[in-house]
C-alpha cells in the first residue's frame, strides 16, 4: 500500500471486519465509512501552513482510529496533499510526538504510537485515580447550572449510543469527562490529567470499538449520573474509578488479542 494511502486509512479499515450488533443497521455504517473515505482527501486540502492546525487534523485521525498504531506518516506526502511546505508538517509532528501520539524514528520518520497491554493498564490506573478525585470534587461543588449542562451532555451521548454513532458518542463522552475535570476546582489535578489524556483518549476510543465494552460504558455513565443526582460524592468517585479501570481492562484485553 502506498504510504500516502496508509495515511488516509479509514475507520472501517482500522476496525477490520467486526460486526456491530448495535441499533444502527450495518449498511448505514458502511455508507458512512465509504463517505468518510471520500471526504478524507477533501478535508485534508483545507489546511494551511499553521502547524497547530495540521497537528489537530492528524491528532483527530489518530484518536478516532483512522490512523492505526504503527502507520507511517510521511512529511512529504502530507505537504504535497496540502500544497504546503514540509516545515509546518515537521513542526506538527513534533507537537504530536510531545503528546505521545507519534514516535519520531531516526532515518524512518514518524509513525503512529502504539500501546501494549501493560502500558494501557498502567496508564488507566493513574487516569482512574485522577478522575475519581475530580468526580468527587465535582459532585461536592456542582451547581444547578453545571448539573443541567452535564444532564444535557448525557442525554446527547445516549442518543448517539442508541443510533450506533460511535464517533459522535465519543466526542460527547470526552466533553463529559473534560467538564468534570474542568469544574473539579483543582488546577494541579487538571494539569496532570491533561498531560496524560491524549494517549488515554486513543485508548478509550479503541476500547469502545468493542460492542460489549461500549454497552458497559454507557451503563456506567447512567449509574454515575444517578449517583450525581443523589449528591453522593463518595459513590460518584467509586463509580468513576471503576469506569476508567474497566476502560483500561478492555483496552488491555484487546491489545493482547491483537498481539496474539
Amino acid at each position: 500500500m502506498p504510504e500516502i494511502f496508509a495515511y488516509l486509512l479509514t475507520d472501517a479499515q482500522f476496525r477490520g471486519d467486526a460486526r456491530r450488533p448495535l441499533p444502527r443497521p450495518a449498511e448505514r455504517r458502511n455508507r458512512e465509512d465509504r463517505q468518510q473515505g471520500m471526504d478524507n482527501k477533501k478535508e485534508l486540502r483545507k489546511l494551511g501552513q499553521n502547524p497547530e492546525d495540521i497537528a489537530a487534523e492528524v491528532r483527530s485521525r489518530i484518536i478516532n482510529g483512522k490512523l492505526a498504531p504503527g502507520t507511517r506518516i510521511i512529511e512529504r506526502d502530507i505537504a504535497e496533499l496540502h500544497a504546503i511546505s514540509r516545515t509546518p508538517v515537521r513542526e506538527a509532528l513534533k507537537i504530536l510526538s510531545a503528546e505521545g501520539l507519534v514516535v519520531l524514528r531516526p532515518h524512518r520518520g514518524a509513525e503512529v504510537a502504539g500501546f501494549d497491554a501493560e502500558e494501557a493498564r498502567n496508564l488507566f490506573m493513574v487516569i482512574a485515580e485522577l478522575e475519581a478525585l475530580a468526580a468527587r470534587e465535582f459532585s461536592e461543588r456542582v451547581t444547578a447550572a453545571r448539573m443541567r449542562e452535564i444532564e444535557d451532555l448525557h442525554a446527547r451521548m445516549r442518543g448517539h449510543f442508541e443510533r450506533g454513532e460511535l464517533d459522535d458518542y465519543f466526542a460527547v463522552n470526552s466533553a463529559i469527562h473534560e467538564l468534570i475535570i474542568a469544574e473539579c476546582g483543582n488546577p494541579i489535578l487538571a494539569d496532570a490529567h491533561g498531560r496524560l489524556m491524549m494517549r488515554a483518549r486513543l485508548g478509550r476510543h479503541m476500547a469502545l470499538s468493542d460492542d460489549s465494552r461500549w454497552e458497559e460504558a454507557m451503563d456506567e455513565h447512567e449509574q454515575m449520573m444517578e449517583l450525581l443526582r443523589r449528591h453522593d460524592p463518595a459513590a460518584v468517585a467509586a463509580m468513576w474509578r471503576r469506569h476508567l479501570l474497566n476502560s483500561g481492562r478492555a483496552l488491555a484485553e484487546r491489545l493482547r488479542e491483537s498481539a496474539a
